[in-house]
């Protein structure tokens, strides 16, 4: 996995929080994603990041066209639980995926955690595209892992 160095991360964690966290939402990490938060607990990245181009589809028109976006903050354990309650509690988004980041622009970057053969995928949160007849965030597939997304990223100056 590509280095990432994030500032303002919070206090290092435990593989015992991140259990605890997992034993409350009924769901398990997959290890990439388990080693990024035992390295650093959220934060800023130094440099800005963006993802790589993927494609979004507009659920109302059923348009496809190609969205990329930044990586403003990676969550803290904390600040994953406050905005998987959030989402959950308001049914924006099914309960499968849980936030591990957000864009300058407030969307949400997810991880989805289940039995299915898409667990430990990562996808883009649209709160801008809002799909009416469902009444959820529009998400779109980003990567096939935590670590390919990482490694995806990349800076203007790269």
């Amino acid at each position: 996995m590509k280095e990432i160095y994030l500032d303002e991360s919070e206090e290092k964690l435990t593989v015992d929080e991140i259990q605890s966290f997992e034993k409350k939402i009924g769901k398990i990490f997959p290890n990439d994603f388990k080693k990024f938060l035992l390295k650093s607990n959220g934060g800023y990245p130094r440099e800005e990041l963006f993802t790589h181009p993927f494609i979004e589809i507009n659920p109302n028109t059923n348009i496809e066209f190609v969205q990329e976006t930044d990586v403003e903050k990676f969550f803290s354990l904390n600040e994953m639980e406050f905005e998987y309650g959030d989402i959950v509690d308001e049914d924006y988004i099914s309960e499968e995926y849980v936030p591990f980041a957000r864009t300058s622009f407030g969307n949400l970057l997810l991880i989805r955690l289940d039995e299915s053969e898409f667990n430990g995928n990562i996808y883009f949160s649209n709160h801008d595209l809002f799909n009416s007849k469902k009444n959820k965030f529009t998400i779109s597939k980003v990567c096939n892992s935590f670590n390919e997304f990482i490694d995806s990223l990349y800076s203007i100056g790269d």
